[in-house]
């Protein structure tokens, strides 16, 4: 038990979490991204990888098991909902790594046999796994805290020592492994010398030229025909283009959830009863505390850091009296002065923290210090606090509310000098006062909220409003339309991935999500609580992961075709000898670009256009009319007037450029090939 404590505060979550996603994720990426539709049969199948089905109870279990891991090295009883998502995308990471990356690995003979682990834990090549975690107070990896871990394994009634050590050491294997093969991939990569002059031509030269445009919008859509056998046949010859992952779109209504004028009135009411109770007592930081839905903050603040209005009723012509009650938005404030010390702005302190089980160590230390021992020595030499011994232990100068409570007490209660000690939940701490700012007069506020919340009634009463919309709106979406209208409410939509946790950013929504994603076009659902808000929404797409079909992608296609052949009959009209002569005939303008290189990103006058950037910039002939570019707004014609040589680079500098380059493709085409090959279908969002 003492050796997990030690790793749980030396070693933190890095297993668990932190290295396990960087392990994996590494290769992985952007991997939950894949998914699919669920059939009625699929129900307990939260997913596909590779051919295999995983199951739900195989799936959760695995979840529980990296969730108890978490839990031994977080020391938490139980994990936050962002760490429980966290350890959920872990468990469905380790799955790919079994059955799609595993068995291709073992097909290559890419493991890591017997000796290699022995290696990986004892050996010259220690694991980063193994030496992240069992490390000293310096963070450097110190073999005695592993063996000491390994040889106390069994001694663990409870298992989790054992559980977090098998848990490791399959992390460890993994990593290995994954290392092998991003290696293999990358010793097929390499820049020859071909690559790395043409590149060093194109940073090396930076171009001055005259342009031309012409807009699409010149040629009008009525004028052009595109039918759905061009349609098909794009689509035909470019489906790659068309990938997607899963998604849904969804239409939906919210009926807020606010406090009504009965609501106000009852508030207010309440607000000045407790007002004249408040006016009225002794002790108002106490009231406060017990009435107010926010725990008041019971710091001291100088006249100039508090609001006119409070600094009012604390040092000016107000003192003494009760400020409110105040209605801000839905909250009413009510504050009195509650006391006035004349404290100083800035203290300074050193420290040496111990244990908190060693108050006899600490107080041999404050005698030591009194009789001339030195305090940087001493905090070097005992103190838990790494960061305040590399500077001898002083914590430098602070404001009071920067540290814990106890601690700045026991500092203002000091005189510049005094040695003292004072025990906070970090520790024990010996403490020598090394600053005081002149003292200044503060006060502590007294200060009451009241949120005004909608009443029962008023809840029934929205629902009311919800239920009878959606008894308009149910069956099909052309009732969900006449409802919105009749209603006069405010239709909004969103579009859902199956990776998504929320609709929109809206807090609570993964109801909403779940929802989506279990029903089929057109579904309009209950009503249901999110956001503290009530909602139904109108399923009105559901994308399957994979090639978009063609139907769904039409009018994106038309859109292309339609520009392709605008862009002909614009470049058809680009007809001259010069780009003056062609300007006239058109009654176009020409722009002109100076020091357009092959990195830039902008140019003036046609925007963020990389075809015309790389046609400028890719070995156009100076003085010579180029042909006519088709860019993402219209058709450019261009003449390079000066190209100027620069020393931007030199043929080492872009060939290491060049290979880092390589080295960033690669994780990213691995990463996306392994994917692909993995054929991974995501229907967690279904459960979770």
């Amino acid at each position: 038990m003492a050796t997990l404590n030690t790793l749980r505060t030396r070693g933190g979550i890095i297993v668990s979490i932190v290295i396990g996603l960087a392990l994996i994720a590494f290769l992985l990426g952007d991997l939950l991204s894949s998914g699919s539709g669920l059939m009625n049969a699929r129900k307990m199948k939260v997913g596909e990888i590779d051919g295999s089905t995983i199951g739900y109870i195989e799936y959760t279990n695995r979840a529980e098991l990296l969730t108890s891991v978490a839990q031994i090295m977080s020391g938490k009883d139980a994990l936050t909902a962002e760490e429980q998502d966290q350890t959920r995308d872990l468990a469905w990471e380790s799955m790919i790594m079994k059955y799609a990356y595993q068995p291709g690995f073992e097909e290559l003979g890419l493991l890591a046999g017997e000796g290699e682990q022995v290696d990986m834990v004892s050996g010259v090549y220690i694991s980063p796994i193994i030496g992240g975690t069992f490390v000293n107070r310096n963070g450097t990896f110190d073999p005695a805290i592993l063996k000491n871990f390994i040889d106390n394994v069994d001694a663990d009634p409870s298992g989790r020592a054992a559980m977090m050590w098998n848990y490791m050491k399959e992390q460890m294997v993994d990593q290995r492994v994954m290392s092998k093969y991003v290696s293999l991939v990358a010793k097929g990569m390499f820049v020859n010398n071909l690559e790395v002059e043409q590149s060093l031509e194109a940073a090396n030269h930076v171009y001055d030229a005259r342009f031309l445009t012409q807009q699409y919008t010149l040629v009008p859509d009525s004028t052009l025909k595109v039918s759905d056998s061009e349609i098909r046949e794009y689509y035909k010859s470019h489906k790659n283009m068309f990938k997607q992952t899963a998604s849904c779109d969804i239409e939906y209504v919210v009926f807020d959830m606010l406090p009504s004028k009965e609501d106000y009135a009852e508030a207010e009411k309440y607000i000045n009863d407790l007002a004249a109770e408040f006016k009225a007592n002794e002790t108002p930081m106490q009231y406060a505390t017990l009435n107010s839905s926010e725990t008041p903050d019971n710091r001291y603040y100088k006249e100039s850091d508090l609001e006119p209005a409070i600094a009012a009723i604390a040092f000016g012509k107000e003192k003494g009296k009760m400020y409110g009650p105040v209605l801000k938005g839905d909250v009413y404030t009510l504050a009195r002065l509650s006391d006035i010390k004349n404290l100083p702005d800035t203290i300074g302190a050193k420290h040496i923290l111990l244990p908190g089980n060693e108050q006899t160590k600490a107080d041999s230390l404050v005698a030591v210090i009194k009789k001339g021992g030195d305090f940087a020595t001493l905090a070097r030499e005992n103190s838990l606090d790494e960061n305040a011994n590399q500077r001898g232990g002083d914590l430098g100068r602070f404001a009071p509310e920067q540290m814990i409570p106890q601690f700045s007490e026991a500092c203002l209660n000091a005189k510049v000098g005094d040695v003292f000690t004072v025990s906070t939940q970090y520790g024990i701490h010996v403490v020598q006062l090394t600053y005081k700012s002149p003292l200044v007069p503060k006060a502590q506020i007294a200060t009451i909220t009241y949120r005004v919340d909608p009443s029962e009634l008023t809840q029934q009463t929205i629902y009311g409003q919800a239920s009878k919309f959606l008894t308009a709106a149910a069956g099909s979406a052309e009732n969900f339309e006449k409802a919105v209208q009749e209603s006069a409410l405010s239709k909004r939509v969103a579009r859902i991935r199956n990776t998504d946790r929320s609709v929109n950013n809206i807090e609570n929504s993964r109801e909403l999500v779940r929802w989506a994603f279990n029903n089929e076009k057109g579904t309009v659902s209950p009503i249901m609580e999110v956001g503290g808000d009530y909602v139904v929404a109108l399923q009105t797409a559901v994308r399957e992961d994979g090639i978009a079909p063609v139907e769904q992608v039409a009018s994106d296609i038309y859109n292309i075709l339609l520009r392709e052949k605008k862009g002909k009959i614009l470049a058809e009209k680009m007809k001259g000898s010069s780009l003056d002569e062609v300007a006239a005939s058109l009654g176009a303008s020409v722009d002109t670009v100076t020091n357009l290189s092959f990195g830039s990103f902008y140019v003036e006058g046609a925007g963020s256009d990389p075809r015309l950037i790389g046609a400028i910039c890719g070995g156009a002939k100076p003085n010579t009319l180029s042909k006519p570019v088709e860019g993402g707004t219209g058709v450019f014609l261009f003449d390079v007037n000066r190209v100027a040589p620069q020393e931007n680079a030199t043929f080492e500098s872009e060939k290491v450029r060049l290979e880092a380059m390589a080295m960033v493709y690669i994780n990213e085409r691995t990463n996306q090939a392994m994917i692909e090959a993995s054929d991974v279908k995501d229907w967690r969002v279904k459960f979770f």
